[in-house]
């Protein structure tokens, strides 16, 4: 039997969006260290090498994902701002960050697994940036109250 859901706090939910954003970054760091550590093919960067099956998608999906997480981000926290309480605001934000979070760490470990498969640096420099978007959008108080449009009591409720 499953105890009744407690909503968290709107400081508590920030704390949680850091955890989740830090997990997603380190397994992506870890999984890309991995790869390079382990890599059983030679390793070398070719940006032009038209014959690889993964030139032209990797780089397509990434751009994809960078485009669709941002889009889908802007317009999940525009719905927001009209809702009334704060709790509700920041459980939309949290949901509309993993989101993006998921769109940029999706082609991310694809270009890892395009550059284990095919021993090309260049797929694992487009994680690497796909990473750096993720670092990026941190989640924080001030950042969550920013996109929302709090106000000051909403602001000090967030700990911003």
């Amino acid at each position: 039997m499953n105890p009744p859901l407690v909503p968290q706090s709107p400081a508590a939910a920030v704390k949680t969006m850091k955890v989740i954003h830090g997990a997603l970054l380190a397994g992506q760091v870890l999984f890309a260290g991995v790869a390079y550590a382990t890599g059983t093919k030679a390793i070398y960067f070719n940006a032009r090498d038209t014959k690889d099956v993964f030139f032209f998608v990797a780089p397509l999906l990434a751009f994809g994902g960078i485009i669709a997480g941002f889009f889908l981000f802007k317009q999940l926290i525009g719905r927001l701002t009209e809702k009334a309480d704060l709790q509700s605001k920041v459980t939309g934000y949290q949901a509309a960050f993993i989101t993006r979070a998921a769109l940029l760490e999706g082609p991310s470990l694809f270009n890892i697994v395009a550059f284990m498969l095919s021993g090309n640096l260049f797929y694992l420099f487009i994680s690497v940036v796909l990473m750096l978007i993720l670092l990026r959008s941190r989640p924080s108080a001030n950042r969550i109250a920013e996109d929302l449009q709090l106000g000051y009591d909403d602001k000090a409720e967030l700990g911003a």
